[in-house]
């Protein structure tokens, strides 16, 4: 399988949907309840990312992943940091989401994703990116972390009565270093 990286259009919006709650569902199966994960709506995703790409903020990048057969099976999106959370997060932007079905994992697909979204940011300006993970999403930690970014400060949230504890992962300065690695035409899955 090939797997090329491009800029989010706005006829993506339901695979990006589909792959935010696969994603969620096949990455927190471990550590989320059935019920919860049960209540995720590709419909409700999909008229988030519609009013993202509707309002897009041109410092923001929104990037996806797809295969050769067309379907779309990851993306990531980065910009300025959002309001809640700024003050724990401490940084100038901050990764949004990334998410990446189990099929499209352990290729460097999730390393070419990000790397895109940290040179649209430090070409913006930014200094610092930051993120939130699940603190139980051990796989994803040693990502983050493989990739240099920094364990910050913890947060807890409620998601449909769950109770579940995030974790700040920061890149201080946005590195690129890790760009060599980073080709914007299609590899190997």
């Amino acid at each position: 399988m090939t797997i090329a990286i491009r800029d989010a259009i706005a006829s993506d919006v339901d695979g990006i949907a589909k792959v935010h709650v696969q994603g969620w569902r096949e990455s927190y199966k471990d550590f989320m309840t059935p019920e919860a994960l049960a209540g995720l709506s590709v419909e409700e995703r999909k008229a988030m990312w519609q009013g993202a790409l509707a309002q897009a903020d041109l410092q923001a990048k929104l990037l996806v992943a797809v295969a050769d057969d067309g379907e779309i099976v990851g993306f990531a999106c980065g910009g300025p940091v959002r309001n809640e959370g700024a003050d724990l997060l401490g940084t100038e932007a901050e990764l949004f989401a990334i998410y990446l079905l189990d099929k499209a994992k352990r290729h460097g697909v999730g390393r070419r994703l990000m790397v895109g979204v940290l040179d649209h940011l430090a070409a913006q300006g930014f200094g610092s990116v930051g993120l939130w993970v699940l603190k139980e999403n051990l796989p994803a930690r040693r990502f983050y972390e493989a990739l240099g970014g920094q364990v910050g400060p913890e947060q807890v949230f409620d998601i449909r009565g769950q109770q579940l504890t995030e974790i700040a992962y920061r890149f201080k300065p946005i590195p690129t270093d890790i760009a060599r690695d980073f080709s914007p035409s299609p590899t190997p899955g």
